[in-house]
């Protein structure tokens, strides 16, 4: 797919919120006279206070756009600067499927004790009868946060919970959320399934003694949790350690037989292997490669997955009884 390409913009310093609402209505007025397709599917919230949490964060929107068309909303809050509101309008064009389909983002910077109530400022810019996703860069929101009110569904990254993740739960328990690692460890929740679907191996199932996880502290812990909520698993048997990339080892003991399923990801390649170790010595083996873009690829399957997601939740909540 083609990369977006910015057709029209606006910008400003301490404006109104009326006078962004207005310029992006002149900016899609303008785009109507040139016969171009508009269309969303959504309003998309991001917060991201940081230049680098902000750049990350339109990049990979604006690489998903022609897919995933929306209303793009940026918000960079400071309640420690003065009150103001900085803004910027973009209307976007991209080809997709042989089409051309525009899309519109906009920047708020907002200064002061605003910053601590986005959400009366995106209630002017969201798209009725449309799902509200809010997505909170790098972070996660704190439960009393006014701009929840506002979403369909919430958006984040449990690798950013640190020790928060009894938080992230309360929040599940209350909208639906949509976890980027957990879809980015799709490929080891899939091979290590995968490699229990022979009959020789999946007979193994009955007999798991210990699991080993490595990696961050976020993947880690989901993965520890999905094992033993899927396992039925004591926390005394699984074993969660710090690593570069995830690892995953499930060891079963059936009297004197012992039996190893692997799921590892090498320093040099974006690849994922899994084998399986029987003691006849027969090994299975299987791999996925990863995409060379992970933050794009994991926001775009986000964005189809705007639902309760039952297995993620009692993977977290497994997980909160994981040791650190």
């Amino acid at each position: 797919m083609a990369d977006a390409v910015a057709i029209d913009t606006w910008d400003a310093s301490g404006v109104r919120l009326g006078d962004v609402v207005n310029a992006l209505a002149e900016l899609r007025h303008q785009a109507g006279e040139r016969n171009t397709a508009r269309t969303a599917v959504m309003t998309l919230i991001a917060v991201a206070p940081g230049d680098e949490q902000a750049y990350a964060a339109t990049t990979a929107l604006r690489s998903i756009g022609g897919h995933h068309p929306a209303r793009i909303v940026i918000l960079r809050p400071d309640p420690d600067e003065v009150a103001t509101l900085d803004a910027r309008a973009t209307l976007y064009a991209v080809q997709a499927d042989g089409h051309q389909i525009n899309f519109e983002e906009v920047t708020l910077s907002v200064g002061g004790q605003a910053a601590n109530h986005l959400d009366s400022l995106v209630e002017a810019f969201t798209l009725s009868d449309l799902p509200v996703v809010v997505w909170y860069v790098n972070s996660v929101p704190d439960p009393a946060d006014p701009l929840l009110s506002v979403a369909s569904a919430v958006l984040l990254d449990s690798r950013d919970a640190g020790g928060q993740l009894r938080d992230l739960l309360e929040l599940a328990r209350r909208r639906t959320v949509v976890d980027l690692s957990w879809i980015r460890l799709a490929p080891w929740r899939d091979l290590l399934a995968g490699l229990f679907d022979p009959a020789d191996c999946r007979v193994w199932l009955e007999f798991v003694a210990a699991v080993e996880v490595q990696g961050k502290p976020g993947p880690r812990h989901l993965l520890g949790g999905w094992l033993s909520s899927q396992l039925s698993l004591r926390s005394d048997q699984v074993a969660l350690n710090d690593g570069k990339h995830v690892e995953v080892r499930v060891t079963c003991r059936r009297g004197s037989e012992a039996a190893t399923f692997d799921v590892l990801r090498g320093d040099l390649q974006r690849t994922v292997t899994a084998q399986a170790t029987l003691p006849t010595g027969a090994m299975a083996r299987q791999a996925i490669t990863l995409s060379e873009d992970p933050l794009p690829s994991a926001l775009a399957a986000a964005l189809t997955r705007l639902r309760p997601d039952v297995t993620w939740e009692k993977a977290l909540s497994s997980a909160t009884n994981l040791g650190l």
